[in-house]
């Protein structure tokens, strides 16, 4: 948004959600999607007993993106890369049907698992690399609806272009 490369219809603010909380539980734990990624990785039962998650969430960022970025937001970052941000350049991901710079261009940090003649990006998200080695669940709640995903397949593959509805419906 800040680079004009999406603008969308509408932004809905969900802070006021208690969904913070970093709870132990009884065979795993679960992860506000509203904590802070910084909270997370330094939490003392995550640290413990998941050193993966921690290891991945400092892996991924500075200091300062970690205390502002949460949870949720890493899981559902877009499946892009640098060619998404370059207006210029084709980019399926942003213009279906439009092309994809990468596959021509500079490729040094592009998929080669799960990719096709239409998009080599990755998902940015280090942190949904160990969710799924643990093979965590990603658990998501709409007005009208909730729905369970293996970390695996809750991430998309850079060959597809939306998400499946099932998870788009889940969540709206």
């Amino acid at each position: 948004m800040k680079d004009n490369v999406e603008q969308p219809g509408r932004l809905v603010d969900i802070n006021r959600l208690e969904l913070t909380r970093i709870v132990e539980r009884e065979g795993g734990s679960r992860l506000g999607s509203l904590a802070k990624n910084s909270d997370t990785a330094n939490n003392r039962f995550v640290r413990d007993r998941y050193p993966l998650v921690t290891q991945a969430i400092l892996a991924g960022a500075s200091p300062q993106l970690r205390n502002a970025a949460t949870n949720g937001g890493n899981l559902m970052q877009r499946t892009r890369c640098y060619y998404f941000y370059d207006v210029a350049m084709p980019c399926n991901k942003r213009q279906p049907g439009s092309g994809c710079g990468a596959l021509e261009g500079f490729s040094r940090i592009h998929a080669i698992f799960g990719a096709s003649r239409q998009c080599i990006a990755t998902h940015p998200s280090d942190m949904c690399v160990a969710l799924a080695a643990l093979d965590a669940v990603v658990q998501v709640e709409g007005p009208q609806a909730r729905a369970a995903f293996r970390s695996q397949s809750f991430i998309v593959c850079p060959a597809t272009h939306r998400r499946s509805t099932q998870t788009s419906n889940a969540m709206n």
